[in-house]
């Protein structure tokens, strides 16, 4: 399995494909692409590498995580995957954007829900998921054990935490989601791919991260 990471749209949030290389086939979590520019860069990608788009998965509804579900939805015609108590938030998409001058399409609604204990089937591996509220009350982390490795969305950042200011925000309650929940679900090895900023690994954010400590 190969991780292509890509920043898109003004907010620079990281978009993730996931797949496997013999196959191609794979999934795109977050395909947030706002920008002609960047739309064309996906597609590119995409190209390049053979890659099959399976599934869109979501890490959670805000707004610069979702500025391209029309448009990938369109493109791949496959189902969205994510948690539905962060409906509100997609439902308000375009009222949101207004707020931050960004004219966008309204998004699809969430194909598929996930709760915590699902599991998804991926070429050769599984992604298993987990609820992790605070940052957003549908916020999900997926976790691949069979390759170490989280896609985490705005849960965890190197050295740093999601947000908390936000609709559905609750500090306390993030805070617990990390240190009670995601981080003993994981060891220590696991690497983070977080929705903004570089990746890192659980066992250098329980050592490094001040919000944790």
């Amino acid at each position: 399995m190969k991780v292509i990471k890509f920043p898109v749209n003004p907010f620079q949030m990281n978009s993730y494909i996931y797949y496997d290389e013999n196959s191609g086939d794979g999934v795109i979590f977050d395909p947030a692409v706002y920008f002609p520019e960047e739309k064309k860069k996906l597609d590119d990608i995409l190209k390049t590498n053979n890659i099959n788009i399976k599934k869109i998965l979501l890490t959670h509804g805000h707004i610069d995580h979702i500025l391209g579900n029309r448009y990938s939805k369109n493109k791949f015609d496959v189902d969205i995957y994510g948690n539905d108590k962060d409906n509100f938030l997609i439902e308000n998409a375009v009222k949101q954007g207004v707020m931050y001058g960004l004219e966008i399409e309204e998004s699809p609604a969430i194909d598929v829900i996930l709760n915590e204990g699902d599991k998804l089937d991926l070429k050769n591996t599984e992604l298993r998921i987990i609820h992790t509220p605070g940052h957003s009350p549908g916020s999900i982390c997926y976790i691949d054990d069979n390759n170490k490795l989280v896609f985490c969305g705005d849960v965890v950042f190197r050295e740093s935490i999601g947000r908390t200011d936000l609709p559905g925000g609750d500090y306390n309650l993030l805070i617990s989601s990390i240190k009670d929940k995601l981080f003993k679900e994981i060891k220590e090895d696991y690497i983070l791919f977080p929705g903004h900023m570089e990746e890192t690994t659980a066992g250098y954010e329980i050592k490094h991260n001040p919000f944790l400590n």
